[in-house]
């Protein structure tokens, strides 16, 4: 289906967010009211710019100092929906010459129609979050679903145009009788995970043409960063990669109860009630502590991610000294945020070969490399023979013909602080980058000779 016209599109403006001056209409702290409405009115504001990222940065912000407020849910829903939307109507090519980091559309519609149920759960007389559910069921091509939603939404408002409209475009763009009558698939590989062998739920297809459970691909994904049927290298993110929607849907509607009691497997897995909860054993954390965590272990890197795509909620425990065993007592904690980067690759600044600049850089690294062999045989001759072990091999180090290779080993031969290896690593010209490790080195003989 087409995306919705101006005028239905209209309908999902942000909402403004009331201002209230008695302190029993607040419900709450009249200072934190003031915060709330003020990321309201930000958020409302970076939705007309068209800033949707923004917008929903900012409901999301006030959403946690209000939890379950309709209208700040509905706005950050509406949000979702149009970045889906802008998303979906880039060009390959735009997409080519300007990638994008973030969620991809599928996502972002899935989160808005959490957000829509969420509203509908609490109770509306508006017509405006069964609008929202039944637009993110479109960008999730969930047609029928969306036609549904649209009927409950025509029960509460009989005359709403909107809704009247949408419903005309469902039935003119799609033919759901014909889809009803088409006969079911049989149960075949084709839609079966090679990893555990069970109907695929949340599909992804890779670049090289497999396709798995998402969650069972991400937990291969801890282990190596390949396909695990032909081994090729995937260059994709757990958050970002879409699900295949067309595959998806094709599961759904042809094994509905296969599928129905996979979903609630996972959802028993991922979304553990108030009785179970996953642990981290590490230390003890205090209420309204915050704490850096690096996760590499890949069970640890499992549970992180499954308590990301549930509550983001885990319980924080020590192990007790006393019996050697995990503490009975602990805290629970939330994974508020990930440290992640727009990164640029950095090469030093290529000479062309042939020229006197190439040529006077690969004489530069020759004499380096004469200096440096000197300078490990007199360390080894001054380093008492409990450390000569830890010298560097003369037999690893690179040749000149690769002066940016070299210059790095070259660093390597010295006992830096790291901020001095920052600036070393920041430089982009290999001559530069040498000569201040052989001034560094020359520093460090005068050391060893002294001592």
């Amino acid at each position: 289906m087409a995306s919705p016209s101006a005028s239905s599109a209209a309908a999902l403006v942000a909402e403004d967010f009331p201002w209230v001056e008695r302190e029993e209409e607040m419900g709450m702290n009249p200072d934190k009211y003031r915060e709330v409405f003020d990321l309201a009115q930000r958020g409302a504001r970076a939705f007309r710019d068209g800033h949707f990222d923004e917008a929903i940065s900012f409901y999301s912000k006030a959403q946690i100092l209000r939890p379950g407020d309709p209208i700040i849910l509905s706005n950050r829903s509406s949000a979702f929906c149009m970045i889906s939307q802008v998303l979906r109507e880039r060009s390959a090519a735009d997409s080519e010459y300007q990638p994008l980091n973030g969620l991809d559309p599928t996502t972002h519609a899935e989160l808005a129609l959490k957000d829509a149920e969420k509203v509908l759960a609490i109770g509306s007389n508006s017509p405006r979050p069964y609008l929202l559910k039944a637009y993110a069921l479109i960008l999730l091509e969930q047609y029928r679903e969306a036609r549904e939603a649209i009927l409950a939404g025509l029960q509460v408002d009989p005359l709403s145009h909107v809704l009247q409209s949408w419903l005309s475009d469902l039935h003119r763009n799609t033919n759901i009788a014909a889809r009803a009558r088409r006969p079911t698939l049989d149960r075949a590989d084709d839609f079966e995970c090679t990893l555990c062998f069970k109907l695929l739920f949340e599909p992804v297809t890779t670049p090289c043409g497999h396709s798995f459970c998402r969650s069972c691909l991400h937990q291969s994904m801890d282990h190596g960063n390949k396909c695990p049927m032909c081994r090729t290298v995937l260059f994709i993110g757990p958050k970002t990669y879409p699900i295949s929607v067309t595959l998806s849907n094709i599961i759904q509607k042809n094994f509905p109860e296969e599928y129905a009691e996979r979903k609630s497997e996972h959802e028993t897995m991922t979304y553990s009630g108030v009785d179970l909860m996953p642990l981290f054993v590490m230390d003890v954390v205090l209420p309204c502590q915050k704490m850096a965590l690096n996760i590499f272990e890949p069970r640890y890197r499992l549970m992180v991610r499954r308590i990301m795509e549930g509550n983001h909620r885990m319980g924080m425990v020590a192990i007790d000294s006393a019996t050697g065993t995990v503490a009975d007592c602990g805290c629970e904690v939330e994974i508020l945020e990930y440290r992640v980067a727009e990164i640029e690759w950095l090469q030093d600044i290529s000479l062309p070969e042939g020229s006197q600049e190439r040529k006077d850089l690969m004489e530069r690294a020759n004499a380096a490399s004469e200096l440096a062999r000197t300078y490990i045989r007199r360390a080894r001759e001054i380093s008492r023979p409990a450390r000569r072990a830890r010298q560097t091999d003369l037999e690893s180090m690179p040749g000149p013909q690769d002066p940016e290779k070299f210059s790095f080993w070259l660093v390597n031969l010295i006992n830096l602080r790291p901020s001095d290896r920052l600036d070393l690593l920041r430089l982009s010209d290999t001559r530069e980058r040498i000569s201040r490790s052989l001034r560094l080195l020359g520093d460090a003989e005068q050391i060893c000779r002294v001592q």
